[in-house]
C-alpha cells in the first residue's frame, strides 16, 4: 500500500507541474523540474528542484523536496490544483438506510467468477463522496461545450455512474458544511481516475459532433477529388491539342504529376479543419458524506479465503462497483488472481475461458 501511495503522489506531482509550465524530466523514483518562476512563488520552491515521495541524501539533498500525503509540498500542490474551483462540502441525512436484503443486491449487481462470496456481517459506517464537475471543449470546425458531473467513492476510488443523476431524487435532507482536510488528499488520490473516467464520458457525449464532423470532412474530401480528377482531364487533353512546344507540353506535364501532392496537402488541411480536440477542465467540487452500509464478504476459492469490502449507497440504493486490482476500472463482472485480488475481464487475459461464477 505504501509503494502505490508513493506512485500516486509522485503521478500526480508529475501532472501539477506539467500543467502549470514546468519542464519536467523523470529518471527512475524522481522528477526533476524547472519551475517558472510564478510557479516557484506559488510552491514556495527553488526554480531547479528534485522531487521524490521519499528522502534523499546526495549534493542536491537542499534542492530536494518530497510528495507525501501531509508534506508541505503536496499541500500547496493541491491547494493550487483547487484554487481556481469552488469546493464545497455537504453531508446527508436519512429517516431510513437499508438494513437488510444485501445478498439478493450482491446477486443482481455482481458476478463473481471462480470464487464464492458470502456476507459475513453489515456495519453502519459514514462514506465519503466526491461530487466532480468538469468542463470539456471540443474545437474542432465548430466549437462544443458542456459539463460532466462526476461521483467517486472517495474511501475506494471507484467511480459511481448513477449517483450524480440520483442525488436529484434521493429521499434525504441535505446540511451544508466546508470539506474535511482528507477531501484535498482523496481529490489528489484520484487524479488519474478522474481523467480517464472524463475522457471516456466526454467521448460518449461528443459521438454525434464526432460523426457530424466525419461526414463534412468525407463530403468536402469527394467535393476535391471530384474537383482534381476533373481538372487532371482538362489539362491531359490541353496535353492533346497541336502547336504546344517541347518547353510548354514539360509545364503542363509537371503541374499534372504535382495535382497528387497538391491534392494530399488539400485532404491533410481538410484534416486539421475536421479533427476534434477536446480539453477538460475542473469546474467545480463537492465532499459529500453520508451514512452507509458497509458489507463485509468473505471470498473463498477452494481453501483459500479473504474479506473483501463492499458498500451500499444509500442514494443510488445500490451496491458501489468494486476496482480493478491492476487497472482501477469499476468493475461488476469479477475475476480473480492468486491472491483473491480482483481483476476485471480485460486484466484476467480475456479469454472466452471464464470459469463458473459462484455465489
Amino acid at each position: 500500500m505504501r509503494f502505490e501511495a508513493e506512485t500516486e503522489t509522485l503521478a500526480f506531482a508529475e501532472r501539477f507541474l506539467e500543467l502549470h509550465g514546468a519542464a519536467v524530466e523523470k529518471r527512475d523514483a524522481t522528477l526533476e523540474a524547472i519551475l517558472p518562476e510564478a510557479l516557484s512563488a506559488l510552491l514556495d520552491a527553488p526554480e531547479h528542484i528534485f522531487i521524490s515521495a521519499e528522502n534523499e541524501s546526495g549534493p542536491d539533498s537542499d534542492r530536494h523536496h518530497v510528495v507525501a500525503y501531509g508534506t508541505p509540498l503536496l499541500d500547496r500542490m493541491i491547494g493550487g490544483a483547487l484554487n481556481k474551483i469552488p469546493f464545497a462540502g455537504c453531508r446527508l441525512e436519512f429517516d431510513y438506510v437499508k438494513s437488510g436484503g444485501f445478498r439478493r443486491l450482491l446477486d443482481d449487481q455482481l458476478a463473481f467468477y471462480g470464487a464464492v462470496a458470502s456476507i459475513e456481517t453489515v456495519a453502519e459506517v459514514f462514506a465519503s463522496y466526491l461530487l466532480l464537475i468538469v468542463r470539456y471543449t471540443a474545437q474542432s470546425d465548430e466549437q462544443k461545450e458542456g459539463l460532466l458531473p462526476m461521483v467517486f467513492n472517495a474511501d475506494t476510488g471507484s467511480f459511481v455512474p448513477e449517483m450524480a443523476q440520483a442525488l436529484d431524487t434521493a429521499q434525504c435532507r441535505t446540511v451544508y458544511a466546508p470539506p474535511e482536510k482528507d477531501a484535498l488528499v482523496s481529490i489528489a488520490r484520484l487524479g488519474e481516475t478522474v481523467e480517464q473516467t472524463a475522457r471516456r464520458l466526454a467521448g460518449e457525449e461528443l459521438e454525434s459532433f464526432r460523426l457530424s464532423m466525419a461526414r463534412r470532412f468525407k463530403r468536402d474530401m469527394a467535393n476535391l477529388v471530384e474537383y482534381y480528377t476533373g481538372l487532371e482531364q482538362e489539362m491531359l487533353k490541353a496535353l492533346e491539342k497541336p502547336g504546344l512546344s517541347d518547353n510548354a507540353r514539360r509545364d503542363r506535364q509537371g503541374k499534372i504529376d504535382g495535382l497528387p501532392s497538391e491534392l494530399a496537402g488539400k485532404r491533410d488541411d481538410l484534416l486539421k479543419k475536421y479533427s476534434v480536440k477536446v480539453r477538460l477542465q475542473p469546474a467545480a467540487a463537492m465532499q459529500i458524506r453520508t451514512p452507509a452500509r458497509r458489507i463485509i464478504c468473505r471470498l473463498s476459492i477452494g481453501r483459500q479465503t479473504r474479506q473483501f469490502f463492499l458498500t451500499y449507497n444509500p442514494v443510488t440504493r445500490r451496491i458501489d462497483p468494486p476496482l480493478c486490482s491492476r487497472c482501477h476500472s469499476s468493475i461488476s463482472h469479477i475475476h480473480f488472481e492468486g491472491a483473491l485480488e480482483p481483476l476485471c475481464f480485460d486484466c484476467r487475459g480475456g479469454t472466452s475461458a471464464q470459469g463458473r461464477k459462484r455465489t
